[in-house]
């Protein structure tokens, strides 16, 4: 492609705007011969060290922030600096890689968003509508794994892009507050937005909690279109943010919530096999909505995903909510993956103090007897939460089993040390495919246990090392060993 194709009118005159541009890319390591780099770094001294490496390895251009300072006369191919590179390439690469289904939809929160992404995907496929989804979980049709719940704006145009060659005109996409925070999202044309909750969370990237729920926030005022649909549940949104409703640009709003909402939550009940049962006032009609889950936040993100699902598909709003008795598992979110004959061993991804009370609370109400946890904090992230998700667990649990989940460069036995208490409830082992195992022999009859923080992941980073680790793979390894 040209250059002058990416470039907006008024910078094609200071540059060759004619020659070719074999492919863009953000990463100087993978630059290849003709190939447009983006500057994304703000140190000077990695700022010069990737433009050179990007130069050797073959560039033909540079997109740079405005600020940029080398010496370019010692630079023999154009350097074309903007106010902001992200949106830049942001822009370029929707240009790039032009393509999109007609239907894109967006789900953000802090909790939920996976779940809703592939429940909403499941309830479009059971009504024969060809669908796809991008998330933590990757990418649904190509299987490919995701590094970053929102890819970068080249990843994520071009496995659009490539959808909609496949003639997917319906996706759903999971939007994460670094993802909007860096306008990864910008460039698509979004037809329905879903926010699912809102907690702490990534204070450690985020300045304030006002200022991560604004991040979140510009999906609904910024990039939905105007003529498109946003669902909110409000249940889960603090007060003090109700009136960004107000803000919503899109045309159409559902609201989920016991406030004159949209959707009315009457009761929530648990039938005789502990699974949710939902009573609602849907638009002044009262319904009942089954569900296959036994925690009422499943039973509210079905709901949200019913909501999405409707959205330019034609499906009706009592078809939707039909289909949800028919929703499987999501991997790694409260996903029940061994019965040992009344015990039940489930995994989740749980790792915000919100979360983990959700799904300890659940979990408390089906639990005749112990409820055993094991769960671990990541390193370099949010330590703030730390305590208050120990306290979450020391008031559920019965026995809590405090592990390693991604230390990344802190201390390991540091970040324990921050979890543990002085109570007999409280055991610590670092290794957590021991953990687990010390967990699921300690079972007796009635326990259930919960596995927490890493959910489908299958490694786990200790510094610069990405060691492969697996709950589901410890939890059957350990199964099949006692069973000999």
């Amino acid at each position: 492609m040209k250059l002058e194709r990416l470039l907006n009118s008024e910078r094609q005159q200071y540059y060759n705007s004619d020659q070719t541009i074999t492919d863009i890319c953000l990463d100087s390591r993978l630059v290849k011969n003709g190939n447009l780099f983006f500057l994304l770094e703000r140190n000077i001294e990695l700022q010069e060290q990737y433009l050179k490496q990007a130069i050797n390895n073959g560039a033909a251009a540079i997109i740079a922030p405005k600020d940029y300072s080398f010496d370019r006369s010692a630079i023999n191919i154009p350097i074309i600096t903007v106010d902001s590179v992200r949106k830049t390439l942001s822009q370029i690469s929707s240009k790039y890689y032009p393509k999109q289904p007609k239907n894109i939809l967006a789900i953000t929160g802090t909790n939920g968003k996976t779940s809703v992404t592939k429940f909403t995907e499941e309830i479009w496929q059971l009504m024969g509508i060809k669908s796809a989804s991008i998330g933590t979980l990757g990418n649904s049709k190509t299987k490919t794994p995701s590094i970053l719940t929102t890819p970068d704006p080249i990843s994520l145009h071009k496995q659009v892009d490539a959808l909609a060659s496949e003639g997917f005109q319906n996706l759903v996409i999971e939007a994460s507050s670094h993802g909007l925070s860096q306008l990864r999202m910008d460039s698509l044309e979004i037809a329905g937005a879903a926010f699912t909750s809102f907690s702490r969370d990534h204070l450690d990237y985020h300045s304030s909690m006002d200022s991560y729920f604004n991040t979140k926030k510009r999906l609904f005022t910024h990039l939905i279109s105007s003529k498109g649909t946003a669902v909110v549940n409000m249940i889960d949104l603090p007060l003090k943010y109700h009136n960004f409703i107000n803000s919503i640009k899109a045309e159409n709003i559902i609201t989920i919530g016991n406030n004159n909402p949209s959707i009315s939550i009457l009761g929530i009940n648990r039938g005789d096999n502990n699974k949710i049962q939902l009573q609602l006032n849907c638009y002044g009609k009262k319904i009942i909505v089954t569900t296959p889950f036994i925690a009422p936040f499943q039973a509210i993100n079905s709901l949200i995903a019913g909501c999405m699902a409707t959205i330019n598909t034609g499906i009706t709003l009592p078809d939707a909510f039909a289909s949800i008795e028919k929703l499987s598992d999501v991997r790694g979110r409260l996903e029940c993956v061994a019965k040992l004959n009344d015990n039940n061993i489930f995994i989740d991804y749980a790792h915000t103090p919100d979360a983990m009370s959700s799904v300890l609370e659940a979990m408390r109400m089906v639990t005749k007897n112990r409820l055993i946890i094991v769960f671990g904090a990541g390193g370099d992230r949010d330590t703030g939460k730390r305590s208050i998700m120990s306290d979450v667990a020391d008031k559920y649990a019965d026995l809590i089993i405090v592990t390693d989940d991604n230390p990344r460069f802190e201390e390991p036995n540091l970040i324990r040390a921050q979890l543990m208490k002085q109570s007999r409830k409280y055991v610590e082992i670092a290794n957590r495919k021991k953990a687990i195992s010390y967990a699921i022999s300690e079972l007796s009859s009635e326990d259930n246990l919960l596995i927490c923080g890493k959910g489908h992941e299958e490694y786990i980073i200790y510094g610069k090392e990405k060691i492969h680790s697996s709950d589901h793979n410890i939890v059957e390894q350990t199964l099949e060993s006692s069973s000999k």
